[in-house]
């Protein structure tokens, strides 16, 4: 059994190209889906529950180009009862290395792979503290705040002088 959080996490996309065995690491928000088909995630998937909300992590390995090109076209979860979830990886490596969800499993390549189920990392890390991936600036010049034009706002702190 490996724990996820003692693997090497991937940093650069050097690190992604030169692995021979990646894993993907994310967690998938099913709080939409009936109670009864929640309650088989959670005993079935590794599912568990934070914050009133049910979720399951994910799990994929792979080399590294089919990796993304399979997360690039979408993975699509089905469960029993007709549940299904398409996941994606939105085609931006960059945001997934920032995200901390890369992993080097090359290690155990050929082998037969299980993890342990990490509950407390897995809410940690993908869910308390992700954050937006921040968006690159289209231009390199940009007006933060728009210019008033003149005449529309009064100009504070400014005193007349007397003559």
């Amino acid at each position: 059994m490996i724990q996820i959080s003692t693997l090497p996490l991937i940093i650069n996309r050097g690190q992604f190209h030169s692995a021979s065995q990646i894993l993907l690491v994310d967690v998938l928000n099913i709080g939409d889906a009936p109670r009864k088909m929640r309650e088989y995630i959670k005993a079935n998937h590794g599912g568990f529950v934070f914050d009133k909300e049910t979720y399951m992590p994910i799990t994929l390995t792979g080399n590294p180009e089919s990796l993304i090109a399979n997360a690039e076209k979408g993975i699509l979860f089905k469960f029993d009862h007709g549940f299904q979830n398409l996941y994606t990886l939105e085609a931006n490596l960059d945001a997934a290395i920032w995200h901390k969800k890369l992993y080097n499993l090359s290690d155990y390549e050929g082998q037969q792979i299980s993890f342990v189920q990490e509950v407390d990392f897995i809410i940690d890390r993908y869910i308390i503290n992700r954050k937006d991936f921040p968006q690159a600036e289209d231009t390199l010049l940009k007006i933060l705040v728009a210019m008033p034009k003149i005449g529309t706002k009064s100009m504070h702190g400014l005193k007349p002088i007397k003559s």
